[in-house]
């Protein structure tokens, strides 16, 4: 076995070319990690907005709750109404004052 004195022997095949283009390799990896990092950071962002805003799901069940509320108030005054009128009608007042 034979041990080798020079390493770089058997290298100097390495054309400018190649050099060239293992640069630009190295160049756009960098580039697209620093891309990816960047696109990261992005989507943790956009988390945080759409947790700021109401989903259409959410939108419909709070519009939901608001014509549900919005119908008992309107029958709480119409029956409220009506009982008015009705203690009207059978002279609540003489009652009330008679300590019936």
């Amino acid at each position: 076995m034979r041990i080798k004195e020079n390493f770089h022997e058997g290298h100097e095949g390495y054309t400018s070319e190649l050099k060239e283009r293992v640069i630009k390799i190295y160049h756009y990896t960098t580039h697209m990690t620093e891309v990816k990092r960047l696109l990261k950071g992005i989507k943790q962002e956009a988390e945080c907005l759409r947790q700021l805003f109401w989903t259409d799901e959410e939108l419909k069940e709070r519009n939901d709750v608001e014509r549900f509320f919005e119908a008992r108030m309107q029958a709480t005054v119409y029956y409220t109404l009506k009982n008015i009128e009705g203690y009207q009608q059978y002279g609540w007042k003489q009652l009330i004052e008679e300590g019936e």
